[in-house]
């Protein structure tokens, strides 16, 4: 009976912990296509231009997150939080700046200008991302680099 007892003692005090630690997370998410965009935001300010890759990561992003950008390789979240901070070590001055976002259902598109040291000519980077239960699942990438002489006057920013 003792030992009963002692049990139900520890399950309750697991549930009421477990409550307390639910209570103070974020507030439950309602997925929609606006709560993508900010999810998105959130992650990208944090991790490229605050440049805390592995926090956002931890953050924002599923575990089971899949990364389509050719340069990084196969592997984890752990894999493509490395590849950022070695970008960002490399390139300590770098800068990311968000032009544009568009966010449809559970996909958001944005649109980025990347310098990567002052002065220097700027990337165009067209990011796209898929959420699932308000965390970043995906990502796809498309990166133009600068051109010298471009026949199209209009700016890619």
């Amino acid at each position: 009976m003792r030992k009963a007892r002692s049990v139900m003692l520890i399950l309750t005090m697991i549930c009421w912990v477990g409550a307390c630690a639910e209570a103070g997370s974020k507030s439950p998410c309602k997925p929609s296509a606006e709560a993508s965009r900010t999810l998105v935001l959130s992650f990208y300010k944090k991790a490229l231009i605050e440049k805390r890759p592995r926090a956002a990561f931890a953050e924002y992003v599923s575990a089971d997150f899949v990364e389509h950008k050719p340069d990084v390789p196969n592997g984890g979240v752990a894999t493509v939080a490395d590849f950022l901070e070695g970008l960002i070590k490399e390139l300590p001055d770098a800068k990311w700046e968000i032009l544009r976002t568009v966010a449809e259902k559970n996909l958001v598109f944005l649109h980025a200008r990347f310098t990567p040291a002052p002065g220097a000519p700027p990337y165009a980077i067209a990011d796209i991302f898929r959420i699932d239960n308000c965390v970043i699942v995906e990502h796809w990438d498309v990166v133009g680099p600068p051109r010298d002489g471009q026949p199209n006057s209009n700016s890619r920013f």
